[in-house]
């Protein structure tokens, strides 16, 4: 390893308005080392890499590389200086070659002979990084160990000096990882390059790096040798410390003796079969909880029926083995999405998004397809009333709500619903101030805690943050590889614990 290193950041820091992504964050990496950034979700590894390749400016600090003082405005600087990141989401062209995606926005010349030259381009890259992959055939074809590596062969194409790599082996059969992390410190041992791995799975971290960086709430709380940690230490430093989430009330219930609403055992979807075992009891807030990639939002998909996929399971006593969205929402499941614009019309009004869910039954005018306004409006302001949102007008367009007005909106026409029974949420605190945050924690245990039994439901609340699920629940699934693969009741609520078995991606008891 060179003493000086060939990327270095000093006191980097990003903000976006009064929220602080990267937080003075000290960094370094040296020719032919392999060093691996770990956080929870959030933490800023995403941030801190986009500021690596200029796709975000930085606000404070420094960018050496190769010992000069640099500052890169876009991913075309950064690339031409030698910088390269594969990003975890795929970024080929299905019905291309492999050839020709590699050579994508590089093309020599036009017509055949730019064909001929970029496949020869493409083998060159394919036989400097010792590699076996078929250039002649749509990469649609190949399998996902083999797109991945077509991926980092396009990264090549510029003889990069640093490669970033995002959660790579994310979409990687089992079989496929172990065989990747062997070629990735092939790479580091044969050639003058340095790589930033970024991985939810520590394991593959123990096994691939040199030393290992650890970011938690945008700061850098360990860097070290691998030979000197322990997965422990590892975890121990990204356990998120002095947030505060305001505290809610939890009444204690026996849910035993409760009516079980949601009782899901096997899901086929995606290609595969999915093992979820879980229940949802009337007056029961239970939390999905898993890393990025680690398959929550796609089981409350399946259940929604927004993902296709071979259902059979209970839902408050009737057997479900096919319903789509409308059929789901008539029997009493609703879903907020993880992303608020998929849930809202941007440019209609405060009664136009209330509205859309009960133009047939409640708002219905005296004519045939007719609505009527007055009902609408009536309707509509009740609901805004009874959620305390902020607002001016209910003829304003949605879009000039805060973040939080706009989930109190979306949460609110939900639970309007008809005979509800449960209520999937989604991420429903993503980007939102911490006093809104906790006003939703605080609705959610009043749709489980209602002094009236009959008017509980049993909510499922999906979050990347620990912390809010260890407020608000009364149990928490953890989530790895697109299954549950451990329950927590409340009494064995422990942050360490459920973190642990998140990145290590098996039980505790394993």
């Amino acid at each position: 390893m060179d003493n000086q290193a060939i990327l270095r950041f000093e006191g980097a820091t990003k903000r976006f308005g009064d929220f602080v992504a990267v937080d003075h964050v000290d960094f370094e990496v040296h020719n032919k080392e392999i060093v691996s950034i770990i956080g929870e979700n959030g933490a800023g590894k995403s941030t801190f890499c986009k500021m690596l390749t200029g796709v975000y400016s930085i606000d404070d600090g420094d960018m050496y590389f190769e010992g000069k003082k640099v500052s890169y405005k876009n991913t075309t600087e950064s690339m031409k200086a030698g910088i390269s990141m594969v990003y975890q989401e795929r970024n080929l062209v299905g019905m291309l070659t492999g050839a020709q995606n590699i050579c994508l926005g590089h093309e020599p010349g036009k017509g055949i002979l730019s064909e001929q030259k970029a496949y020869e381009r493409a083998v060159e890259i394919r036989e400097r990084l010792h590699l076996k992959i078929p250039l002649d055939v749509p990469v649609e074809e190949l399998g996902a160990g083999e797109q991945q590596l077509i991926e980092i062969m396009r990264s090549f194409y510029n003889n990069p000096k640093v490669l970033i790599l995002d959660e790579p082996t994310a979409s990687l059969g089992e079989g496929e990882v172990e065989p990747f992390l062997k070629f990735i410190k092939e790479i580091r041992n044969e050639m003058d390059i340095a790589v930033i791995f970024i991985s939810h799975k520590i394991e593959e971290l123990f096994a691939i790096s040199d030393r290992i960086v650890v970011l938690t709430d945008g700061r850098n709380t360990l860097t070290d040798k691998v030979e000197n940690l322990t997965q422990v230490k590892v975890i121990t430093a990204m356990l998120r410390t002095g947030k505060s989430y305001g505290r809610v009330e939890v009444v204690k219930k026996d849910f035993e003796q409760l009516p079980v609403l949601l009782d899901v055992d096997k899901i086929k979807y995606d290609g595969r079969e999915h093992h979820l075992k879980f229940q949802i009891h009337k007056g029961e807030v239970v939390g999905f909880y898993g890393l990025v990639g680690s398959g929550r939002t796609e089981c409350a998909e399946s259940l929604f029926g927004l993902r296709k996929s071979e259902k059979s399971f209970q839902f408050n006593g009737e057997n479900i083995t096919k319903a789509n969205t409308r059929d789901m929402i008539e029997k009493g499941l609703i879903m907020t999405p993880e992303k608020r614009s998929n849930g809202i019309f941007k440019s209609l009004s405060l009664v136009d998004n209330i509205c859309n869910l009960f133009l047939k039954k409640k708002l219905a005018g005296r004519g045939i397809g007719i609505v009527s306004r007055g009902k609408s409006r009536e309707f509509s302001n009740q609901i805004l009333k009874d959620n305390d949102v902020k607002y001016y007008s209910s003829a304003q367009a949605i879009s000039g709500l805060s973040g939080g007005n706009i989930q109190k909106i979306i949460i609110g026409r939900s639970i309007a619903i008809e005979n509800i029974h449960v209520l999937i949420l989604d991420e429903p605190t993503n980007g939102i101030d911490v006093g809104a945050k906790f006003e939703i924690y605080q609705k959610i245990r009043q749709l489980t805690d209602h002094k009236e039994e009959s008017k509980r439901i049993g909510i499922l609340f999906i979050s990347s943050e620990i912390d809010e699920l260890l407020n608000v629940c009364d149990k928490i699934y953890v989530f790895a590889d697109g299954n549950i693969i451990q329950g927590f009741d409340r009494q064995e609520f422990d942050k360490q614990d459920i973190l642990s078995v998140a990145v290590r991606g098996k039980r505790t008891d394993e």
